[in-house]
């Protein structure tokens, strides 16, 4: 029997329609943007009815970004609350993206041997006398899962019913092929109202499959985990044979002054040194936080995760909680637009989180959902289009800072970008 070149263009769409890989049947809505410190190229944000989301490598729990190792047994875990009486099913998958965070162009299987699909369902119901919410859990696991490539990486929650992306995360999978030797550099007064910025150096062995370094390989930095303010180092040196070298000119510098604020919300009653004012209530317990002073922030900045540790117990609440925020001084004016960012919102300019004005006492207040557990977070006053937590910093001076620096190597043949090696390193003043 002859088989013409239309009947295999049949059984190939044949077969692609019988793909065990869930596809949408609509077009995704567009991804809106949002101004962010925290979120990258492509990533949608997480919705309103998705609450105290986690994601992170628990051999790792403190680092700015997750991330594994390339045929490692390291696993990620992702958590979440959905405010909601009824227990939900989502969908898992991942795909692999560019150095910019769009998406790359490797066909599925190039990146992934197992099944580009998992199944979360059977959320714990909440045992608090609060809103009612499902906690779900979920183990990725790099030995069944098979990624078969480094890089950047995204993993999308969906809605099982409907297809619709609901959210996603970035993670990293590296290679961790060269050890990056990490020094830095302060510039006292060079920064904005003359604080400190911070230069970095690395230095690595080169790998012998690294034909052109020059233009195959790049170095990105980011500082305290915002992944948005990324900056790809400009200047190299592989003038030394086997050896390569990349640092951040001067005018690259990272500030190196900003401070956070902390909260432990671990009780939600008076005996918590945080709260000012509690008022019980049968669904949703009212909380007032002592006021917090520009420059007087409590603790320098810790390195953690960029997602807070929210309690997962059955019997951990939610509350309703006012922020107040005492600028001290002619700015910020009462007119201006002042957000609170953290790791509860990702650290991006919500409605809900801006902040108004309470002419009798003096500062900015705004209430958000917030459930027990720690975190970190800071006032960002909006500038033009951008959020600027600098200005509203509580410090002048060099602060403990982090710098994360990722070795990228741009394959020559599948044309995609491959994470040589991840390090973070913490700076004290």
């Amino acid at each position: 029997m002859t088989y013409t070149r239309g009947f295999f263009v049949f059984l190939f769409l044949f077969m692609l329609g019988c793909s065990s890989t869930y596809t949408l049947n609509t077009a995704p809505p567009p991804i809106p943007l949002k101004n962010s410190l925290l979120l990258v190229n492509g990533q949608r944000s997480v919705p309103a009815n998705i609450k105290s989301v986690r994601f992170w490598n628990p051999a790792q729990p403190n680092a700015p970004i997750p991330s594994i190792r390339l045929n490692s047994r390291d696993r990620l875990l992702l958590s979440f609350d959905e405010l909601s009486e009824y227990t939900g099913t989502f969908l898992i998958q991942f795909s692999h993206r560019n150095r910019d965070w769009t998406k790359s162009s490797l066909p599925e299987t190039w990146f992934m041997d197992g099944m580009n699909q998992l199944s979360l369902q059977g959320g714990e119901p909440s045992m608090a006398n609060s809103i009612p919410y499902h906690h779900y859990q979920l183990s990725i696991e790099q030995a069944k899962l098979q990624f078969l490539v480094s890089g950047y990486y995204f993993i999308h929650v969906l809605d099982f019913s409907s297809g619709i992306e609901l959210f996603n995360l970035p993670f990293i999978i590296t290679e961790q092929q060269v050890d990056l030797m990490v020094e830095s550099e302060t510039l006292y007064n060079s920064g904005s109202f003359g604080g400190a910025k911070e230069r970095l150096f690395y230095e690595f062995g080169l790998p012998e499959f690294v034909d052109m370094p020059v233009f195959d390989l790049d170095m990105h930095v980011y500082q305290d985990g915002f992944l948005r303010k990324s900056v790809p180092a400009r200047g190299k040196d592989f003038s030394q044979e086997k050896l390569g070298r990349f640092y951040l000119e001067k005018s690259q510098a990272f500030p190196a002054f900003t401070r956070f604020y902390s909260l432990g919300l671990q009780g939600l009653t008076l005996r918590n040194e945080e709260i000012l004012a509690y008022e019980e209530d049968p669904e949703l317990p009212l909380i007032t936080l002592k006021e917090d002073f520009i420059s007087f922030s409590d603790i320098p900045y810790q390195l953690q995760s960029m997602f807070g540790s929210p309690n997962t117990q059955r019997f951990s609440r939610y509350a309703k909680v006012n922020f107040r925020f005492n600028p001290m001084g002619d700015r910020p004016k009462s007119n201006e637009e002042v957000y609170l960012v953290g790791d509860f919102n990702q650290w991006t300019q919500e409605r809900d989180y801006k902040m108004n004005w309470n002419a009798e006492l003096g500062l900015f207040e705004v209430p958000v959902l917030l459930k027990e557990g720690n975190y970190r977070y800071s006032y960002a006053l909006k500038q033009g289009n951008d959020l600027d937590i600098s200005y509203l910093s509580s410090s002048l001076t060099k602060e403990n800072q982090s710098y994360t620096g990722v070795l990228l190597y741009r394959d020559p043949n599948l044309q995609y970008d491959r994470v040589l090696s991840i390090k973070t390193t913490f700076i004290k003043p």
